[in-house]
């Protein structure tokens, strides 16, 4: 599995537990897996135009399907 691949693993795993502003989406992921913020935030980019996960008022959780 490719670094990418692995954040965005690690991305979701943290969205399964609660959902996350983009900041702390960031810090924890980055500290959980000790990888970059930038690195973090690209991949929730990624996540985010897939559909994936979804931004609302503020927070991101994953998507849902309807």
């Amino acid at each position: 599995m490719s670094d990418d691949e692995q954040l965005k693993a690690a991305i979701i795993d943290v969205l399964e537990r609660d959902r996350h502003t983009h900041k702390s989406l960031r810090q924890t992921v980055s500290a959980e897996h000790d990888c970059s913020e930038e690195a973090v935030s690209q991949a929730i980019s990624a996540l985010h135009e897939s559909g994936v996960i979804e931004h609302e008022q503020g927070y991101f959780a994953l998507a849902t399907d309807g």
